[in-house]
């Protein structure tokens, strides 16, 4: 059977992968939160993977929770990021700035989720929930509408509303006399005045206050409520570089104080690019890394099992028997250098699946175009996957991975685009410390030695170049040995699957050739 007929490796972006759920592939990551108590943070490098681990969690929920527990997926692709800067209390230390307003956030949505499992289960509800939801549909409609339109104009009206502080007013039954009617309060009025915002300050702290008391009847009768954030990342460009990292520090913070408050009842669950948390300005942050967080890594036994899982799908459908391991679907057994072809392929990776699956569909798009020369005197009819279509394919996937790269790290760190010059025009694989220098002298001026050094240690831990272990011919990049930290050297060396993109010509060490 001609292999094009059907093979792929499905999408490279998983939330435009309507059958992800059909070849998802769990590295563990999600067991392993939802399993800690005290675990909220879900980490890992752009293309990790994290939106495809959210999706699955979202499509698949009784795989990972029991089944009274409930499932809240926030996914902020549209969101109002702006109005959280009117909800600042500008005394409070910048993690905890946007705290409050991310709390508010999460509690609304533990109290509409709360209320609406006690009436499917035709249970008589608490009384402090039952008035908390008639206090949000007074507020804010009836049912209650998603926190994307909440946190809008719906929100900006609680700036000219006098509530009831501590709830007594509420339980008394107050809301029927609340007088909501405000008129139109738009977001420019509110942020130009003070008053205006001290005033929806002061109703969204009682408002917390009260959903506070409202859920603190749980104990632990009531179900868990997962609330999970992905893409929390959108606004994250050059211009809003600045108030999104106090933003999202601000939703950590939220969700570390919940967490610990409700002791595993409400659970927030954040899935978040480890490069933007590492700039986030939160108190122990190393601290929340290590005990709060699961990190979406990934290694040669999981990336391989996660292709064959997308292949085999695929295969299925078209009665191919299952493939066991991937070096088998290749036309030669050995590469370039002696390599298999499912080692060449993982040394142009970073270790993530993004990557891979970019790479093969790549080498697939390749072949077909072979297929279909114009000038080609006889039909090509491929059997299996040809090694020298990934040598085709590499020149196209080493553009698309540098670009991966400058999109992950051109806000926080802009000197990256630098970088890259100044490593493509050294125009070898292999450099030095001083060589690099030069290069990057002549673009941006004069380079401290301990600026240089910080410069190489960025691109260590981003994998863009990995250095020589003394005077032995082993390579260490930190995507293929995670646990290795820094080390200067006498020689660097740039990731293979940046070569092409650099138009670098390649220095091989004498056992290599």
């Amino acid at each position: 059977m001609h292999i094009l007929d059907w093979i792929s490796v499905g999408k490279v972006s998983a939330e435009r992968d309507d059958l992800l759920s059909s070849y998802f592939f769990d590295n563990g990551v999600l067991k392993s939160v939802i399993g800690s108590p005290s675990s909220f943070l879900v980490l890992g490098r752009k293309g990790a993977g994290k939106t495809a681990v959210f999706k699955y969690l979202k499509e698949n929920t009784q795989e990972f929770i029991d089944n009274e527990d409930i499932l809240v997926p926030l996914s902020f692709e549209d969101y109002n990021w702006n109005i959280h800067a009117i909800l600042t209390n500008e005394s409070k230390a910048e993690s905890m700035l946007y705290k409050q307003s991310w709390r508010f956030v999460i509690l609304i949505e533990c109290v509409k989720a709360y209320h609406q499992w006690f009436k499917s289960k035709g249970i008589a509800m608490p009384k402090r929930l039952g008035i908390a939801m008639k206090l949000l549909e007074k507020l804010f409609d009836s049912p209650v509408p998603s926190i994307y339109q909440i946190v809008g104009r719906k929100l900006l009206s609680l700036s000219s509303l006098k509530l009831p502080g501590g709830g007594i007013d509420i339980e008394d039954g107050g809301i029927d006399s609340l007088n909501i009617d405000a008129g139109e309060i738009t977001f420019d009025q509110v942020k130009a005045d003070k008053g205006l915002r001290q005033h929806l300050s002061e109703n969204i702290e009682n408002l917390i206050s009260y959903l506070d008391r409202a859920l603190a009847e749980s104990g632990n009768a009531w179900p868990r409520v997962f609330i999970c954030f992905d893409r929390v990342d959108e606004a994250w460009d050059e211009v809003s570089y600045e108030s999104s990292r106090k933003v999202i520090a601000g939703l950590v913070s939220a969700c570390d104080a919940i967490n610990s408050q409700y002791k595993g009842v409400v659970r927030p669950v954040v899935f978040l690019r480890e490069d933007i948390f590492d700039v986030l300005s939160i108190n122990d942050a190393n601290k929340l890394r290590e005990d709060c967080g699961a990190l979406l890594h990934w290694n040669k036994a999981s990336l391989g099992s996660m292709i064959l899982r997308r292949v085999n799908h695929f295969g299925k459908q078209h009665g191919v028997p299952l493939i066991m391991d991937l070096d088998s679907m290749f036309d030669k057994a050995e590469m370039r250098q002696r390599a298999r072809p499912s080692n060449y392929l993982l040394r142009r990776t970073m270790m993530r699946p993004r990557d891979l699956i970019s790479l093969l569909n790549r080498v697939i798009e390749t072949m077909r175009e072979k297929c279909d020369d114009p000038f080609a005197d006889e039909p090509i009819v491929f059997e299996k996957l040809e090694c020298e279509s990934i040598y085709g394919a590499e020149p196209g996937y080493s553009e698309w991975l540098k670009q991966e790269l400058l999109d992950e790290w051109k806000v926080q760190r802009p000197i990256i685009e630098d970088l890259f010059h100044a490593l493509q025009n050294n125009g070898a694989t292999n450099f030095s410390q001083v060589a690099l220098a030069e290069e990057l002298k002549k673009l941006i001026g004069d380079v401290s030695n301990a600026d240089m050094l910080s410069h190489l240690r960025f691109l260590f831990d981003n994998s863009i170049i990995g250095f020589k272990l003394g005077a032995s011919h082993e390579w260490r990049f930190k995507c293929f040995y995670p646990s290795q930290g820094f080390l200067e050297s006498d020689e660097y060396r740039v990731h293979e699957g940046l070569v092409r993109a650099l138009n670098l010509t390649e220095t091989r060490d004498r056992e290599d050739a």
